[in-house]
C-alpha cells in the first residue's frame, strides 16, 4: 500500500572510514500522517468487538497497528474510534467488519451478510467526498465495490453526517483507504461540532437516531437499484415482526421497498428483495442487519433465562428428595416432650 509521506527530516552523522577520514551520511527519517475516524455502532455489537476481557480489540490493535477504542455509553449507540495511518486504518476497519459479520451470521456458516458501517463525517468534508456531480464518490464505489450513502442533513445537535458504508469486509477496508486519502487532502474545519449519542433520549432506538434527519439522498445520485439478501429462514419472523411491524418500520424509515420471498419447502434460506435508490437500499440493509442482531440477542437472553429457571427447579427438586429421604422433621415440641419423659 502506497503510504503518503508528509515529513522528511534530514540528519547528518559522521563516521570514520578505515583510513581515519570522516564520511558524511544522509539519514532520512520519514513519518506518515495519522488520522482519526469515528463510527457509530450499536451497543449490542460493541461487546463482540471488544471481546471477553478486551481480547478481540487488543488483537485487532496488535495486528493492524491502529489505535482502536470504543466509547463508554449507556444508550443504544456507541462511538468506535480508529486512529492510524492509511494502511493501519484500512486493516482495522476490515477486522472490525469481519467481527461484525461474524456476529450477524451467528453459527450459520451459509449466511454471509453484507456489513454496514456508519462513518461520522464533518459537514465540511462531505462536499469533497461526493465530488463534482458525484464523480468522486462514484470512483470510490467502483474501486472498492462498497456502497456509500451520504445523507442530505447533519445529525441533530452536531455538524456531522452519518455516512453509511456497506459491503464485504475487504471492500470496506478499500473504501476507507480511499476516503482517508480525501480527508487527508481536505481536512475538516476546526469549528466542527461532534455527534454524541448520549445527547438523545434513551427511549429512542438506533433506527430513529440514524434516520431522524429524513430520507437519505443527495443530488446527482438518485437512481433506482435492487439488492437481494439471503437470510436464514429462522430469522425471518424476527425481521417481519408481529403483524409486519418491524418490516413496515424498515420500509418507512429507509424509503425502500422490502419484500420477503416465500422459501421453498425444506429450504433453510429465504431471499429478501430490497429496491429503491442506492441510499434507501443501503439504509434498509443496515436496518435489516440491526433487526436480525437484536432478534438473535433476544433469543440468547430467553435461552439463558430458561436455563437458569431449569437449574433453579432442579436444585429445588434435589432438596425435596433429600428431605423425603431423611423423613419428616421432628418439631421442637416433640423434642422437649421426649426429654421430659426421661
Amino acid at each position: 500500500i502506497k503510504a503518503k509521506l508528509i515529513k522528511i527530516f534530514t540528519a547528518f552523522s559522521w563516521k570514520k572510514k578505515k583510513n581515519g577520514k570522516p564520511k558524511l551520511e544522509r539519514v532520512y527519517r520519514m513519518a506518515e500522517e495519522k488520522l482519526e475516524l469515528h463510527f457509530i455502532i450499536l451497543s449490542q455489537d460493541a461487546g463482540g468487538i471488544i471481546g471477553k476481557e478486551g481480547r478481540n480489540i487488543r488483537q485487532m490493535r496488535d495486528e493492524s497497528g491502529a489505535n482502536i477504542n470504543v466509547s463508554g455509553s449507556t444508550g443504544v449507540e456507541r462511538i468506535l474510534n480508529i486512529k492510524g495511518t492509511s494502511s493501519e486504518v484500512k486493516s482495522a476497519v476490515r477486522m472490525v467488519a469481519e467481527k461484525l459479520q461474524e456476529i450477524l451470521s451467528g453459527s450459520n456458516n451459509e449466511y454471509v451478510p453484507p456489513v454496514t458501517l456508519r462513518l461520522l463525517v464533518p459537514n465540511s468534508q462531505c462536499g469533497p467526498l461526493i465530488g463534482k456531480g458525484g464523480q468522486r464518490i462514484k470512483e470510490i464505489r467502483e474501486a472498492s465495490g462498497a456502497t456509500i450513502t451520504i445523507p442530505s442533513e447533519t445529525l441533530p445537535g452536531s455538524s456531522e453526517r452519518s455516512v453509511t458504508l456497506a459491503g464485504s469486509p475487504e471492500a470496506l477496508g478499500l473504501c476507507i483507504a480511499k476516503i482517508w486519502d480525501i480527508f487527508e487532502e481536505f481536512p475538516a474545519r476546526q469549528n466542527n461540532v461532534q455527534y454524541f449519542p448520549n445527547m438523545y433520549p434513551r427511549s429512542m432506538g438506533p433506527h430513529q437516531l440514524s434516520v431522524m434527519s429524513g430520507q437519505l439522498s443527495f443530488t446527482g445520485l438518485s437512481r433506482r437499484s435492487e439488492q437481494k439478501v439471503r437470510l436464514p429462514s429462522n430469522v425471518i419472523g424476527s425481521l417481519i415482526g408481529k403483524g409486519g411491524c418491524h418490516i413496515n418500520e424498515i420500509r418507512q424509515f429507509s424509503g425502500a421497498t422490502v419484500h420477503v420471498e416465500e422459501s421453498k419447502k425444506d429450504n433453510r434460506m429465504s431471499d429478501v428483495i430490497i429496491a429503491g435508490t442506492p441510499e434507501a437500499v443501503s439504509c434498509a440493509t443496515f436496518l435489516i442487519n440491526a433487526r436480525i442482531s437484536a432478534g438473535r440477542q433476544a433469543s440468547r437472553n430467553r435461552r439463558e433465562a430458561t436455563r437458569d429457571s431449569r437449574n433453579t427447579r432442579g436444585s429445588d427438586s434435589a432438596e425435596d428428595g433429600n428431605r423425603r429421604a431423611r423423613g419428616p422433621p421432628q418439631s421442637r415440641e416433640n423434642d422437649y416432650d421426649s426429654d421430659d419423659r426421661d
